[in-house]
């Protein structure tokens, strides 16, 4: 067949594309009955371009990743067809959002399925009056028009003058003329325009080419564009499509796309500005660096995985709109003014926040914010946005919250005025002030740590986080340990282990080649003493704080650069020391820090909770009763008054004339422990040690005398202490021990005591009743309700309607679960 030439120049109009993203490499555009395929092996050349006049486009694009054929087969003379054409203007332009298909005739399994829906939201495909879209129909010159016309939003005429203009149907007529006004497409040498003639591939190709030209830039190679001294000019759009590229000293009219391409990869912006959006779908942990740059809009959508995006020198971003899991650090000198967390990013999804922000948005719902450190001027949470969860460093704030749906504020961090404008509120620690916003009822409570409180809009008094154990002593743990999970290591800046074993006196280790734990000399130090770390793998110790999620390397590589952490290597089965230099206590609570190792293979331990004491210029201070359930195989659970300091049995006590116990009674009974075994009792360290020898119950009450103990230099001594109502520690016993099943499996079980037991997805942190119970309602996870005569009962929890993945058995309040595994 002979290939009618069409005639293609471009107008000096800049392109303006909608929201766009890339796709994968091996679209596939050559055959209608083809399916997207992953990665494919590209041929050096296909056979049947030999002598083609549109050889050397065919293959620029082929070697992009856009174009395929069949095998070493391009076809480039075949009819091109809507569908396929759809496809070829995505994976250039980079159309990803999709909007809901209503076309008869496009079943959603089809291969162009997708490519339709993105043309549709993109505002460029449409299609017949009987509700078709003709997918396998060829594509014609007038449709071609239309499309390049929608997508340059040109000026609309309906006035042409080729000699068979009378074919120009009126829903084409003006968009014909408006891409010939452009001098996109012109017509044929005898006057006409052959509005129904159909596009080859070759043709098509071609022409999205020139199109593509005049929209922008392609960047497909690593290396470093822009001039060293002066500043570039991109009048159109730029496309980074590959990791490893450095822009510097350039001006971009358009948009700054980085696509998919770009994978878990760097993305370096040095002195850039982006005149239009800067729309980010590829990047990794490490990822796309913005130094001494200006941006008006940046949106992160990343289909798979977390970017970090780090702005720092003089960068300055007006809004960053996130879509996707991201690390977004604002380091001291740039500038972030707004950041939305949008209603398109996945539930569960993890957001972390470093550095200064003047303003957040939350619209998404069921999503974990972390801010390991920095000021927020002010958050506000939309009324959709219910069940996040924020969880603030000692060293972050926030200045003033409104909000608008159910939230859980976790952490040491301080939060300034809040406004509450719904119920369903909770923080672990009390903001310094709480307003009721209009129309809210005036009995409205939040929760600060486990009481409920009345919002009275004066300043709140302190009342120290328990999360979800039982414990009213802040400065105490649980011994609940997290698991590993994948993570990385990285290189030490000094620090280590001090080259001995420690004469052999190596305290008991854990590996069993999937989970390992590791050891402290002790858990408790003075600040400013050091700590001395005991692994069985080689591998990168952290000392970081307990807020921060320790199976994620980059919260910890991010606390260790802001200085709130420490890090050294370790060896195996090596006295290491890290130093508590530089760190300090708070005031109000014991500063509690995490010990965890990463190995080489970037797997977590189970972590290690240290102490962090007051020294010798702080007045001794008692901060409550805590409790440390023990495992289901050890039946005791140790009760610990814990103080600020390390303190001593004051010469000549008996420890058992200072300490009375009330059980099995709602109101206080105390008597004294000196006659009976219920508990054993130690001095440790900070702490007074009852270890029960029994089942205690689910009503304990401990009171410590005045005198029992004093500070290690004899300055302070005890006051008296009455504790709150505590409970003995609820066990589960899984009956089968395997804790890697199969979906389907009956995960059978009994309880030390009545109990609200969860099956539900597992959490870095506690989650409140109605967080859990929306998991269950959700279809996330299972709940049984066991009553105080169903002790000795079998229950079971049947899997079969959960999807595979990590998930925990747990009691609602305090006890001992597992961490299970299902898979398909």
């Amino acid at each position: 067949m002979k290939v009618k030439w069409i005639s293609l120049s471009l107008s000096a109009m800049l392109l303006t594309g909608m929201g766009a993203q890339s796709v994968q490499v091996a679209a596939a555009v050559n055959n209608e009955k083809n399916t997207t395929v992953t990665s494919p092996k590209l041929p050096a050349s296909f056979t049947d371009l030999q002598g083609h006049w549109a050889k050397d486009v065919v293959q620029t694009w082929q070697q992009r990743g856009v174009v395929n054929g069949e095998g070493e087969v391009f076809d480039p003379n075949r009819q091109i067809s809507r569908a396929e054409w759809s496809a070829l203007i995505n994976r250039i332009f980079q159309y990803e959002k999709e909007a809901r298909n209503s076309f008869i005739d496009v079943k959603p399994e089809e291969w162009f399925a997708s490519d339709i829906q993105k043309g549709v939201a993109a505002g460029y495909v449409s299609g017949f009056e009987d509700g078709t879209f003709r997918p396998d129909a060829p594509l014609s010159r007038q449709e071609a028009a239309v499309t390049l016309s929608r997508i340059l939003h040109l000026k609309e005429n309906s006035v042409v003058t080729f000699t068979d203009q009378e074919q120009l149907p009126a829903w084409s007529r003006a968009y014909v003329g408006a891409a010939v006004d452009a001098r996109l497409i012109d017509g044929y040498q005898d006057g006409s325009f052959g509005p129904l003639n159909a596009l080859t591939r070759a043709e098509a190709v071609q022409l999205l080419d020139r199109t593509f030209g005049y929209y922008g830039q392609w960047y497909g190679e690593s290396g470093t564009y822009g001039s060293e001294q002066t500043i570039e000019q991109k009048k159109g759009s730029v496309v980074i499509n590959s990791p490893g590229v450095t822009l510097q000293n350039m001006e971009i009219a358009g948009d700054l796309i980085i696509s998919k391409q770009v994978g878990d990869g760097d993305v370096y912006l040095k002195n850039v500005k982006v005149q239009g959006r800067t729309l980010i779908y590829g990047g990794g942990e490490n990822s796309v660096h913005m130094e001494d740059s200006v941006l008006l809009t940046v949106i992160v959508n990343k289909k798979t995985g977390a970017v970090r995006l780090v702005a720092e020198g003089k960068t300055t971003i007006q809004e960053v709109t996130i879509q996707s899991a991201s690390n977004v650090v604002s380091k001291l000198g740039a500038n972030i003014n707004h950041v939305t967390l949008a209603k398109e990013l996945p539930e569960k999804s993890r957001v972390h926040l470093n550095g200064s922000f003047n303003s957040v948005d939350i619209d998404a719902k069921s999503i974990f914010v972390q801010v390991p450190s920095g000021t927020i001027n002010n958050l506000t949470t939309d009324s959709t946005a219910e069940g996040i969860s924020l969880e603030l460093s000692h060293e972050a704030k926030i200045l003033e919250a409104v909000l608008n749906a159910a939230a859980t504020v976790l952490g040491e961090g301080n939060v300034g005025k809040v406004t509450v404008n719904t119920k369903g509120v909770s923080f672990a620690q009390a903001p310094e002030k709480v307003e009721l916003g209009s129309g809210v009822p005036a009995d409205t409570t939040i929760k600060i740590g486990q009481t409920d409180m009345p919002v009275t809009g004066e300043k709140t008094n302190p009342v120290p986080s328990n999360g979800s154990s039982q414990n009213n002593d802040s400065g105490s743990s649980n011994t609940d340990q997290s698991g590993g999970g994948s993570s990385g290591g990285g290189s030490s800046p000094g620090g280590g282990g001090d080259g001995t074993n420690n004469n052999g006196n190596i305290p008991p280790l854990f590996d069993n080649g999937k989970w390992f734990s590791i050891a402290l000399e002790n858990e408790a130090v003075t600040v400013g003493e050091s700590v001395y770390v005991y692994s069985p793998r080689k591998g990168t110790a952290y000392l970081a704080p307990a807020s921060i999620d320790t199976t994620n390397r980059t919260m910890l590589e991010e606390a260790v650069n802001t200085g709130i952490a420490k890090k050294v290597q370790i060896s195996p089965n090596t006295r290491t020391e890290i130093s508590t230099q530089g760190f300090h206590t708070n005031g109000y609570i014991t500063e509690s820090k995490k010990v965890v190792v990463l190995d080489e293979q970037n797997t977590a331990s189970f972590w290690v909770i240290l102490t962090l004491l007051d020294g010798s210029d702080v007045d001794l201070k008692l901060y409550g009763l805590g409790m440390s359930g023990g495992s289901a195989s050890d039946q005791n659970e140790t009760f610990h008054f814990s103080f600020n300091r390390k303190v001593q049995l004051i010469p000549g006590n008996d420890i058992y004339d200072f300490i009375q116990l009330s059980i099995d009674s709602e109101t206080p009974n105390f008597k004294s422990l000196k006659d009976n075994d219920l508990v054993k009792i130690e001095v440790k360290d900070h702490r007074i040690l009852m270890k029960a020898t029994k089942d205690l119950g689910k009503s304990v009450y401990f009171r410590l005398l005045p005198g029992a103990v004093e500070t290690v230099d004899g300055t302070y001594k005890n006051t008296e202490y009455s504790s709150v109502k505590m409970s003995s520690t609820i066990r589960l016993y899984l009956l089968e021990g395997d804790t890697t099943l199969k979906v389907g499996t009956k995960v059978k079980f009994k309880v030390s005591r009545e109990a609200d037991v969860y099956f539900v997805y597992k959490n870095n942190v506690p989650l409140t009743k109605d967080q859990y119970d929306k998991e269950v309602s959700d279809g996330h996870g299972l709940h049984i309700l066991v009553p105080e005569d169903g002790i000795n009962t079998i229950y079971e929890f049947d899997t079969k309607d959960l999807q595979p993945g990590d998930y925990q058995m747990m009691s609602l309040y305090s006890g001992i679960g597992y961490f299970i595994t299902l898979k398909k």
